[in-house]
């Protein structure tokens, strides 16, 4: 693959975490939310490669689907934190060696 096109990869998973944080925001009957980084990622991998938003259907499949490592680095993770805070005001906290996500239903 060439760089660009790993880069375009890189942007549409972007936006599709963005979509998934947002469907499980709608589908929540809490205020608040809290989430793994890494499983929101591989929500996202999943809604991306089988094109779908469906919840239920993501869940069965995250377990099959793992995505590329190129994907799972700390330089991905910071661009991914840094387009849920401007989009949708999300909080980021660190638990017991991992980084959740707080989504905040407005």
């Amino acid at each position: 693959m060439s760089a660009s096109m790993v880069d375009k990869e890189k942007e549409k998973l972007i936006e599709q975490v963005v979509i998934i944080a947002e469907k499980i925001i709608e589908s929540t009957k809490s205020k608040k939310i809290s989430i793994k980084l890494r499983t929101l990622l591989r929500y996202a991998y999943v809604s991306y490669i089988k094109k779908t938003t469906d919840i239920n259907i993501i869940r069965g499949l995250v377990p099959r689907i793992r995505p590329p490592a190129r994907l799972t680095n700390q330089y991905y993770y910071r661009e991914i934190e840094r387009a849920l805070k401007e989009r949708l005001n999300a909080k980021i906290e660190n638990r017991r060696q991992f980084r959740y996500v707080v989504l905040y239903r407005r």
